[in-house]
């Protein structure tokens, strides 16, 4: 399936305020905790102690409290939190020293322009999406990530039989997503009684209480690569 390249990026980089602990976690942690992106290639897997690992990606992790609490329950998978705004990023880093965290890297970026440049095919075994910005305005609608021409990029960078995983509060977003994995036969839908221990009891983010108080229904979608 082909589908025109959305030039639109998917984030705002707004100037947020950055808390000094968070500073000082951008300025001393990244070179342990991080990984760059350069012009080539990534090879994953050579960041982690155990290379053999499933590869569990979290897409626009916010502060990682769901990312940082997989990959405490789940030692025996290496995970990837990818993020482009500072301040998640500093929580995070901050987070995975104090748990001396061995199986988890953060990565600065732009997802699209990443998974385009950086990533090997059948790189990541689960892909993870919480709560993705969804453009509410109509005129923003093309803005939205999870669109077919991201999808497109997005299926080449997953296993063979490799799941991904979306949670939304916006219903026309819940209804797109859908559509668009559905449209495509490459993608099977996955039952959500079967999904699997990584994603069981997973804590509420910050973005999740504040839509419940809001009043807004959480959805949920799960894909298998067919």
């Amino acid at each position: 399936m082909q589908a025109q390249k959305n030039t639109e990026k998917s984030f705002v980089l707004r100037k947020g305020r950055v808390t000094a602990a968070q500073r000082r976690a951008l300025n001393s942690l990244k070179n342990e905790y991080t990984i760059t992106p350069g012009k080539g290639r990534l090879s994953l897997g050579e960041a982690f102690l155990d290379s053999d690992r499933k590869l569990i990606a979290d897409v626009g992790f916010g502060s990682g409290e769901s990312l940082l609490s997989m990959a405490n329950k789940h030692q025996e998978a290496n995970f990837v939190g990818i993020e482009v705004y500072s301040s998640g990023i500093g929580s995070a880093l901050n987070q995975i020293q104090k748990s001396n965290l061995t199986n988890l890297k953060i990565i600065e970026a732009d997802v699209f322009q990443l998974l385009e440049t950086n990533i090997a095919d059948e790189t990541f075994d689960l892909v993870v999406f919480l709560y993705p910005d969804p453009w509410p305005k109509r005129k923003h609608h093309k803005r939205r990530l999870l669109s077919e021409g991201f999808l497109n990029i997005l299926y080449g960078k997953i296993t063979t039989n490799g799941l991904v995983y979306c949670k939304t509060d916006w219903e026309d977003y819940y209804c797109q997503i859908k559509e668009v994995f559905s449209s495509d036969d490459r993608w099977a839908s996955e039952d959500l009684t079967n999904l699997p221990e990584y994603l069981q009891s997973l804590p509420k983010t910050k973005y999740e209480r504040k839509a419940l108080i809001e009043g807004r229904q959480t959805r949920e979608l799960f894909f298998r690569k067919a």
